[in-house]
């Protein structure tokens, strides 16, 4: 994006021009770009990015309201995770890395993790979820086109979390299938 100083022979301007350029502020500053119009192409693949965004923003909703600590932790979520972000990278970014990864590579793995709990382990990780503090939520999917679908279950979130923790190096091992970590 140009930073631009007296555009258009004035000190200040804003809108569109000629329906090619755009011009307004950004963080205080002047700047001009190409005129974009937006569109919301609600793919199947688009959905499911979108989906994987869903659970993110719930694991770094509760990483960042919780005041607690995992058993055994003397940090919060948040600030292990500040702590091993990498260089110039924000914490938050460093979990969606985390829990994500690599063209989806991570989210693939503990989708096949959680697929593969058996009896109630699932309903273990469920109730964990409701008694944390805030209480991680379940997290509403999207189909293609926009449609709903099944949403992700509050312990499926839960264990989406522990497993990202994991992969960014804060937790020393992976989620056990029927024990969810405790916080106090």
């Amino acid at each position: 994006m140009a930073k631009v100083q007296g555009p258009l022979m004035s000190m200040q301007a804003s809108g569109t021009f000629a329906n090619s350029l755009t011009f307004g502020t950004w963080k205080g500053r002047p700047v001009c770009r190409q005129r974009v119009d937006p569109s919301n192409p609600q793919s199947a693949g688009q959905e499911a990015a979108r989906n994987k965004l869903r659970l993110t923003a719930i694991a770094q909703a509760f990483c960042n309201l919780t005041t607690t600590k995992r058993s055994g932790e003397t940090l919060t979520d948040k600030n292990e995770l500040i702590s091993l972000s990498p260089s110039g990278q924000a914490w938050n970014g460093f979990l969606v890395k985390s829990i994500i990864g690599v063209a989806g590579a991570n989210y693939a793995t503990i989708q096949a993790a959680w697929d593969g709990l058996t009896g109630g382990n699932k309903t273990t990780w469920n109730t964990a979820a409701g008694a944390l503090s805030p209480p991680i939520p379940a997290v509403a999917q999207t189909t293609a086109g926009g449609g709903s679908t099944t949403a992700l279950t509050a312990g499926q979130a839960y264990y989406f979390l522990q497993y990202g923790l994991y992969f960014a190096g804060a937790a020393a091992a992976a989620p056990v299938a029927g024990t969810p970590p405790t916080y106090a």
